[in-house]
């Protein structure tokens, strides 16, 4: 996939979750639709770590992640009970939306099990794409640091 890094040293944050039954097929490998969960928690996960994951204040009225976009290459089974390690960061942030790059190891052994992308725009109250927020964008900023694009 292009663009998504493999390299841990450009991820500051990760979390991991166990691989549950109900995200695997009849033969135990997890469901390619779990992947889109697991990346949402590693989103969420990411929120939180910076003090971003509740709207309060004046984003209140906004919805600040309507997904628009996600890729997500398959590099290697994961298994019913695996603990996977989500290394989450920021790639961009656009005027009105932001992208995250995902790479998902096996914690066990290291193994690459899924690396991808998912672009989210914010929107105000209608719906309508709106300004990501200064608040927003100074707290990714500063802990993205230089790895992360924005408009020029």
């Amino acid at each position: 996939m292009k663009n998504i890094s493999r390299d841990l040293n450009h991820y500051r944050f990760a979390t991991e979750l166990r691989v549950r039954l109900s995200e695997t097929d009849a033969v135990g490998i997890a469901f390619f639709g779990s992947f889109a969960a697991w990346f949402d928690v590693g989103r969420m996960d990411y929120l939180a770590h910076l003090g971003l994951h509740r709207l309060d204040g004046p984003v209140r009225d906004l919805i600040p992640g309507a997904v628009v976009h996600q890729t997500a290459d398959f590099l290697s089974p994961a298994r019913y009970n695996d603990v996977l390690i989500i290394h989450v960061r920021m790639a961009r942030i656009g005027t009105t939306s932001y992208t995250f790059h995902y790479f998902i190891q096996n914690k066990r052994d290291r193994r690459a099990v899924a690396a991808g992308a998912l672009t989210l725009a914010w929107l105000d109250g209608a719906f309508r794409p709106t300004p990501i927020p200064q608040e927003f964008r100074d707290t990714v900023s500063a802990f993205e640091g230089a790895d992360l694009s924005s408009p020029v």
